[in-house]
């Protein structure tokens, strides 16, 4: 049997997940931030210990995934297609996806309180609480992202299918411009989140990715070795072993 037949038609997933289900802790947070119990600053570890307090209030857990019919994905050269507008991910995402038969999008937020709470307390010179909360929630929203991977990644194996790494426009030579193009293929305002005009996402704290399905693909260790990207989450989270 085909391993695609039930991929004939799009399939749109979306999630709204309890706190309780991400791995937030003071213990995460202290190793975040390259410190361990023995050397953690007392104010940091303070302002760790008020924002998980308040943190639950704070977020918004939204999440999804859309896998695309296979006969509207085309793969070509350095770039993929999809119902006819053209993603230009480059040869280091494309040597990934370049086996896939579709492509999955996924989206994770956690809203825009939790941005709204760091800008206040930047706003009023509190800068190690704005700081703090801006890299938590950038964390929680990576781990957001993973829990959703994984629940593609079982769905899929129920069918005998595979999933690449994601890769996220704006990473490794991929144009953020292309935001716009991901955007217009899914349901409007899909897990809370929609796209400017200078194709950012809003809420900022959010993840948009691509991934590649089929019965030849696998995930790999990331190449940060070959990426040019000084400020990659990838590339960030491994050298912290998060």
């Amino acid at each position: 049997m085909d391993n695609l037949i039930s991929l004939k038609q799009s399939i749109v997933k979306e999630f709204e997940f309890n706190y309780e289900s991400c791995s937030i802790s003071e213990k995460s947070i202290v190793e975040l931030l390259g410190y361990d119990a023995d050397t953690v600053p007392e104010p940091v570890l303070e302002t760790i210990i008020f924002i998980i307090e308040k943190l639950p209030s704070k977020v918004r857990l939204q999440s999804g995934y859309k896998i695309f019919n296979p006969r509207k994905v085309k793969l070509c050269g350095d770039n993929f297609n999809i119902d006819n507008r053209t993603f230009n991910c480059g040869k280091i995402i494309y040597s990934s996806l370049k086996n896939s038969e579709t492509i999955a999008f996924l989206i994770s937020s956690v809203g825009e309180e939790i941005e709204k709470w760091s800008k206040h307390f930047m706003n009023n010179d509190e800068m190690l609480k704005g700081y703090l909360i801006d890299k938590v929630a950038s964390e929680l929203v990576e781990q957001l992202a993973d829990r959703t991977e994984l629940l593609l990644e079982n769905e899929l194996g129920r069918i005998e299918l595979q999933a690449t790494n994601r890769y996220s426009p704006g990473y490794c030579g991929w144009s953020i411009a292309d935001q716009q193009n991901l955007f217009s293929l899914l349901p409007a305002k899909f897990c809370g989140v929609s796209v400017n005009d200078n194709s950012m996402m809003m809420p900022v704290k959010s993840v948009s990715a691509v991934i590649g399905i089929g019965k030849n693909v696998e995930k790999k260790n990331y190449e940060c070795s070959i990426c040019e990207e000084d400020f990659c989450y990838k590339r960030d989270r491994s050298a912290q072993n998060i």
